[in-house]
């Protein structure tokens, strides 16, 4: 198991719509080991294939426990989709492929989705509150779509650090096309540099 790099918010694959998981061999469970390490490390809740560069339609979920000492559960999903969803809820959103912003979202209160497991039995399962928002976040990944793209535009702002504020940071807005154009920068000195 390896951390991988995740892909910022301007690399082509994370506006491609990932290819369904025809067959499940010893390199795509690898993938979902590195998937799962890589979002521990970050920490994170969830990642999405494409994040790590794979444009294959396979996430991966952390569940949390119901006390703070409770180990995180992990989903492995292949070919995951909402079949079902209801109510609606505002909150806040942020993702590891873009970094210190934040913004608004509306999402489900509850979806049900149905995917594969790494073993290739199919599944379903119920998601609430935040493990509805993170699922349907994943799941956007593997459509191409970002949290940006569904943010109430006046909602986003940087995370910046700031030890006088009680959270340990305060809040720059920036416009949707503002904080693109930065993450862009971000990918092209990447490139240049490798």
């Amino acid at each position: 198991m390896a951390v991988r790099r995740i892909l910022f918010c301007g690399e082509p694959v994370l506006r491609k719509k990932a290819k369904k998981v025809r067959r499940i061999d010893d390199a795509l469970l690898a993938l979902l080991d590195d998937m799962v390490v890589t979002m521990l490390n970050e920490p994170g809740i969830g990642l999405a294939a494409p994040q790590v560069g794979e444009s294959v339609r396979a996430i991966v979920v952390g569940e949390l426990g119901e006390d703070d000492d409770e180990e995180m559960i992990v989903h492995k999903l292949l070919n995951p989709r909402i079949v079902e969803g209801e109510g609606e809820i505002e909150g806040s959103e942020g993702c590891l492929s873009l970094p210190t912003l934040q913004g608004i979202v509306v999402r489900p209160e509850r979806v049900v989705v149905e995917a594969l497991g790494p073993d290739g039995e199919a599944l379903s399962m119920e998601g609430i509150g935040l493990m509805a928002r993170a699922l349907c976040h994943e799941i956007d990944h593997l459509n191409g779509k970002l949290f940006i793209d569904r943010a109430e535009p006046d909602s986003l702002a940087w995370m910046i650090p700031d030890d006088s504020d009680e959270r340990g940071y305060r809040l720059a807005s920036v416009s949707p096309a503002d904080a693109v154009a930065a993450f862009q920068r971000l990918v092209e000195k990447a490139r240049a540099e490798s």
